[in-house]
């Protein structure tokens, strides 16, 4: 049986010991536990927050900023966070970071000081490492790290979770080959577990003032795995996506 536990941490408004911190919540981790973090309490722990009052834009951003009813500076700090930038609408611009499509690069105003903003944490994966390091180090307990994210999913309403960062489990699970109830072979499907995990945890988190950053997720029976991670284990490059493909040369055929 799969258990999910929510811990409560007190608001944070500077950098911290992401480690120390958890541990000072008095759960009692164990072996094989996922631990589901917010990307955001990752990012506050580490500094990526900005002051938009310290930004300069360029005149890429303004122009950007023009167009698509946005704040100069903040646009500045999405062309600084985005690895591919589309295009955008009133208030918005979509991107690419990482491997994964995302408004605004992931940057988020919310929960945060007026005239901040807080950016995905800076290699989120290298982030997941150092903290099943310190477990692993300094308590001696083998556990499992998922950052996530809350996004926006394409046609649906409200926001879903996926991984921006893993490490101590296999993020994703084969089942090409396997049969399914009918006997037919399995030919395409990959089941993706951190992107799972982390809509999970999203879901307990809350969206707005639950000061829940932590989840716990117990009894997974997972692939573990000391192998060291990267986005590249998880996502895409965009030009070989099915999505992307498809809509191109946008024309309905019906």
């Amino acid at each position: 049986m799969i258990f999910v536990k929510p811990i409560k941490i007190k608001t944070k408004k500077k950098i911290f010991n992401l480690f120390d911190t958890l541990i000072s919540s008095k759960y009692k981790f164990k072996d094989h536990d996922i631990l589901v973090l917010s990307s955001k309490f990752v990012s506050m722990s580490e500094g990526s927050v900005l002051d938009l009052r310290k930004i300069r834009p360029s005149s890429k951003a303004k122009k950007l900023a023009k167009t698509y009813q946005m704040e100069p500076t903040f646009v500045e700090v999405v062309i600084r966070e985005s690895d591919v930038i589309f295009g955008g609408l009133p208030g918005f611009l979509l991107t690419i970071k990482n491997g994964i499509l995302a408004p605004n690069a992931g940057i988020d105003k919310s929960n945060i000081p007026l005239h901040k903003i807080i950016c995905l944490p800076l290699d989120p994966f290298l982030s997941a490492e150092n903290l099943r390091m310190e477990f692993l180090v300094r308590s001696g307990i083998k556990v499992g790290i998922v950052i996530s994210d809350s996004r926006l999913m394409p046609t649906r309403i409200g926001t879903t979770g996926v991984a921006i960062g893993c490490s101590g489990i296999e993020p994703v699970e084969d089942q090409r080959g396997k049969k399914d109830l009918f006997g037919h072979i399995m030919k395409y499907t990959l089941k993706a577990t951190a992107d799972s995990l982390a809509t999970m945890g999203t879901f307990v988190m809350g969206e707005s003032n639950e000061s829940v950053p932590l989840v716990v997720i117990r009894g997974s029976n997972l692939s573990f795995t000391d192998r060291k991670l990267s986005w590249k284990d998880f996502a895409i490059d965009y030009q070989t996506d099915l999505y992307f493909r498809g809509i191109q040369n946008f024309n309905p055929i019906k």
